[in-house]
């Protein structure tokens, strides 16, 4: 029950901060009510102003995923008017700058969904969506609809294989390789 108290000053989104971060650290197994209150540093009291369950937690992380690992790479498209070689740039620089897209956090929901269908569905959802985002790049490009398509995935599937791998590289090896990756995956 909830007190008429004013609520505790670690807000709904600390809460999922905290999860998301013991997610990526420790798997969705680790994703406990006491160790993220013993993280805030709050009683575990305070979890109950803002989710009913930790089933409810689970779900509004993974909306919290789905909308903001996602919406980044949705704004390429409403931002470029069209030029499809500045909407791959976008891409690219979100890739290379981590700030808006986080790899880890990505990595951490793909191995939650070996353990969860409802996580997995979620998963192919926001790949396909993220692979429609390209394939609308590559199309603003001028390339053909099946071209589109198939170029879109390879690209999509070398990132998240990037990431699934641990390649670890150095900014300036990236930033170095990034015009031949460019030339191979979009053809110019």
């Amino acid at each position: 029950m909830r007190s008429k108290d004013k609520a505790p000053a670690i807000g709904r989104q600390g809460w999922l901060d905290a999860a998301r971060a013991i997610l990526i650290r420790d798997g969705v197994a680790g994703v406990k009510v006491d160790r993220i209150a013993r993280r805030l540093k709050v009683t575990r009291g305070g979890f109950y102003w803002f989710f009913n369950s930790h089933k409810q937690l689970l779900h509004a992380l993974l909306e919290d995923w789905e909308q903001r690992n996602t919406e980044c790479f949705e704004s390429v498209l409403r931002e470029s008017g069209r030029n499809g070689m500045a909407e791959f740039q976008a891409l690219v620089d979100i890739w290379l700058n981590e700030k808006l897209y986080s790899p880890a956090w990505d990595a951490a929901v793909r191995d939650w969904a070996r353990v969860s269908a409802k996580v997995a569905n979620a998963v192919r959802r926001t790949d396909d969506i993220r692979i429609d985002v390209l394939r609308q790049v590559f199309l603003d490009m001028g390339f053909e609809a099946a071209e589109a398509f198939v170029r879109a995935r390879v690209c999509y599937f070398h990132q998240v294989g990037y990431y699934a791998l641990g390649v670890r590289e150095s900014r300036e090896e990236r930033l170095n390789l990034m015009p031949l990756y460019t030339r191979v995956l979009t053809g110019r």
